[in-house]
Formats: C-alpha cells, structure tokens, sequence
C-alpha cells in the first residue's frame, strides 16, 4: 500500500471527535475536533475542516478503532497506521471502494479522482475527490486582527512559511533580510513596533497558533521567541 500522510501538524480528537458532514452539489466538508493533547498551538475545543472538491463518492462509517485494528476493513493496520489522514497512491478504489458510497457527483472526471481516507475514533472517513483542503476553525484571528489591525507579524508569518520548510535561526536571519527587501526598512521597524505590544498584551502564545495554521511544523513557543529575537537584534 502507498500512500502520502497529510496531516503533518494537526489530528483529530482522539476520544470524541464529533465528525460533521456537510455538502453541496460538488463538495464536501467534513468538521471535527482537533486534538489538543499532543499539539501544543492546538486548545481544548478547536475545531477543523477537511474541504473535499469536485467530489465524486464518499462515505463515513464503520471500522472503528478497534475494528480496523481487529483486521475488519480491506486494509490492515501494517499495511495503512491507523489514526492519520491519508492520501492512497494507486488504490483499487474502482474495484473495493466500500459499498455504502454516497455518490455526489457522478460526472466528475474519474480520472483526475484522488483516495483519501480519514481515521477517527468511531468511524472512517473515505472521499473520492479532485483535491482538498484543510483549514483551522477558530475566532482567534479575528481577534488578533481587531487588536493590531495592520497585521505586521501575521504578515511576516505568512511570507516565511511561503518560503521555508523549518523553522531556524538561520532560515530567520535569512529571511528577514528578505523581508526588509521586500516590505522596505520603515515596514520592519513597524513590524518590531507591533512585536512590542503584542509582547505587551501577552500574546505572544496566539501567534503561535496562527504560525501552525500557516503549516510551519514544530513550530512552539520556543521556535517563536528565537524569531523574535532575530527580529529584534537584526541589523539592516
């Protein structure tokens, strides 16, 4: 079995995820709760989204936990972990994609169909579909943009997961340069104004969130205050 895992800085709940499904002619949703117990940026009562587009079938129900790991599904626990989100490279989804599917779309191209599959506590989640997405639902951003409207340290937040893979000290000392390039001297002097309220207000820790939403992994507390730190000594 080959396959790609997706979910590289989030999970679901592990004891009660409450999946809700919701759809349109062509999409679907899938929301649930996130798991706070292994992820730091992640709180007790956060939620996610799985978006699924151009969705030709899908369908939630059985193997639980314990069924899949009893051996009650096509695919074994040594050949697929489960508890992860997955994208399956060349399945037989033609031939065993379960019998209960829900077809949505029955003119989707069935060539360009991607196999995920979804493992959560009470249920499997499984979608043929063109592409997804998952996002974070939460009330923090709007907050953190009432507080500092201009955005600076989002902004620069965005801009560095677009360019790098991990978070360093070098890969921040070398993007701040680029910063600096890009945005101009007097926008990073108003990025390290920002840093100082935000530091003010403590929260410092909210950014941190909004760093894993962006999709920079292992990115903690500690992976924060190091960037600050070259903010705040860089010299241009």
């Amino acid at each position: 079995m080959r396959y790609i895992k997706l979910n590289k800085n989030w999970n679901a709940e592990p004891n009660t995820p409450e999946p809700s499904l919701s759809k349109t002619e062509n999409d679907i949703k899938l929301t649930f709760a996130l798991n706070p117990f292994i992820f730091p940026h992640i709180d007790e009562n956060d939620k996610g989204a799985l978006e699924f587009v151009n969705v030709y079938a899908y369908r939630l129900g059985p193997p639980n936990n314990e069924g899949y790991l009893q051996g009650q599904f096509r695919y074994k626990n040594d050949q697929l972990p489960w508890g992860e989100f997955y994208e399956l490279i060349d399945s037989n989804w033609k031939i065993d994609f379960p019998e209960d599917e829900i077809i949505l779309n029955d003119s989707v191209s069935k060539n360009k169909l991607r196999h995920f599959i979804f493992f959560l506590r009470d249920e499997t989640f499984e979608c043929l579909a063109t592409n997804y997405e998952f996002t974070f639902i939460d009330t923090i951003s709007e907050k953190l943009e009432e507080k500092y409207p201009k955005g600076y340290l989002n902004h620069y937040l965005a801009m560095f997961a677009s360019q790098f893979d991990k978070p360093t000290i070098d890969n921040y000392k070398v993007y701040t340069d680029l910063y600096i390039q890009m945005e101009s001297k007097k926008e990073f002097e108003d990025l390290k104004t920002e840093i100082k309220h935000i530091q003010k207000n403590n929260d410092l820790k909210s950014f941190v969130k909004i760093a894993n939403y962006y999709g920079i992994v292992n990115f903690r507390e500690d992976q924060l205050n190091e960037m600050i730190s070259v903010i705040e000594k860089f010299k241009p």
